[in-house]
């Protein structure tokens, strides 16, 4: 199992569809055993929801995140935590000790843009 983070840098990024990279963390017996780091391949959501499958990626952690992402991530069977902040590892923990919580809250295209511009 992985888990994967929209990073920038270590820290958790503040936009999925934009993130440089993920940072994809292996979990065995509950505990982070490796961590990899995979840039963006900047694709469609539906592209990056297959190679994070391929991957064994059974969750996303992320900052603001649109809704056609969601959609295309959640089938292929990847939960996805929104809204988060801070550094991606203590995240990555944070889930693993069912302590971190995420948002029914999607955005839309234009949303993510005008944040992005502000």
């Amino acid at each position: 199992m992985r888990i994967a983070v929209a990073s920038e840098g270590l820290a958790v990024s503040p936009y999925f569809g934009h993130c440089a990279s993920f940072t994809c963390y292996r979990i065995e017996r509950g505990i982070i055993v490796e961590c990899q780091n995979m840039p963006n391949p900047h694709q469609t959501p539906a592209r990056i929801a297959a190679v994070l499958r391929e991957l064994d990626v059974t969750a996303v952690i992320t900052g603001i995140i649109e809704r056609d992402a969601v959609e295309a991530l959640q089938a292929a069977d990847i939960e996805v935590v929104s809204n988060q902040a801070g550094s991606a590892r203590d995240a990555a923990e944070a889930y693993l000790a069912h302590t971190l919580i995420g948002t029914d809250e999607w955005h839309n295209d234009e949303e993510v843009l005008g944040a992005i511009e502000s």
